[in-house]
């Protein structure tokens, strides 16, 4: 009896991986809105590239054409902290926030300064922000990495070797920034409309005093050009000191070739 016939396996069947894709442009376009859709965190062109078997140039021009797609749409496509995101529309987010009913991420005071100091000067060292800040900032600091805003990014060289502590993507990804250069600079702040401050507040359950971040931020600015005064005339100090060393061992070894 003739055996049905039945077609051979490749490797890639056989090890549970997908089979190559024939890289025309609507296949490999439809993979790669598939790949952002599953993921629960933004996905940068590199990982997209390599999971979908094809090179960073044929994506990301595809990659372009898809945020162009989403523009008009309910669902947008975002790059945001070095990936690329569907998030729904910003002007449905009454609409979706009433139907998600999410439990927001609430800051302290406390926190919310702490992670600004952390942001705008890192890497830091606790006894730094401590400085900044004037009270201790351990227990904003240690909440601030549970939720994942900011991480221990290893320990500096100086007595004691303190934990050095630094932003991370979640950060990125929670304000809406690709980079940390997309940080607003004091002015910038101090310009915010009142749309951006009431998303400001929603995000964080505080609201915007102006007056207290200029403060603070002039307290920390003449903070740091206190310490780097400190540091300077400690330098020049030990230079002169230094010099003073070696005139007295001159005039010794003078005095010697004298007695001689």
């Amino acid at each position: 009896m003739t055996q049905p016939h039945r077609p051979t396996e490749t490797a890639s069947e056989e090890n549970g991986a997908p089979a190559p894709l024939s890289h025309t442009s609507s296949v490999l376009k439809n993979v790669l809105e598939s790949l952002i859709f599953v993921s629960e965190r933004p996905v940068s062109a590199k990982r997209l590239a390599r999971s979908a078997h094809a090179s960073i140039a044929e994506v990301q021009p595809l990659l372009d054409e898809l945020v162009a797609d989403y523009q008009d749409r309910g669902i947008r496509l975002y790059f945001i902290a070095g990936g690329y995101q569907f998030r729904s529309a910003a002007d449905s987010a009454e609409f979706v926030k009433t139907f998600v009913a999410p439990r927001p991420l609430r800051l302290t005071r406390a926190q919310l300064e702490t992670l600004a100091i952390v942001a705008y000067r890192q890497p830091i060292t606790r006894p730094e922000v401590d400085n900044v800040r004037g009270v201790d900032s351990g227990s904003a600091l240690r909440m601030l990495a549970e939720r994942s805003l900011i991480k221990i990014l290893g320990r500096k060289d100086e007595p004691g070797r303190p934990l050095v502590y630094g932003t991370t993507a979640r950060f990125l990804e929670f304000f809406g920034l690709s980079t940390l250069q997309d940080l607003p600079t004091l002015q910038e702040f101090s310009d915010l409309t009142e749309e951006h401050k009431a998303l400001f507040e929603l995000k964080t359950g505080e609201s915007i005093d102006l007056a207290a971040a200029e403060i603070a931020a002039t307290e920390a600015l003449e903070t740091a050009e206190r310490e780097l005064r400190e540091q300077e005339d400690a330098a020049r100090l030990a230079a002169e000191q230094e010099d003073d060393a070696d005139e007295e061992g001159d005039l010794d070894d003078d005095e010697e070739e004298d007695d001689e």
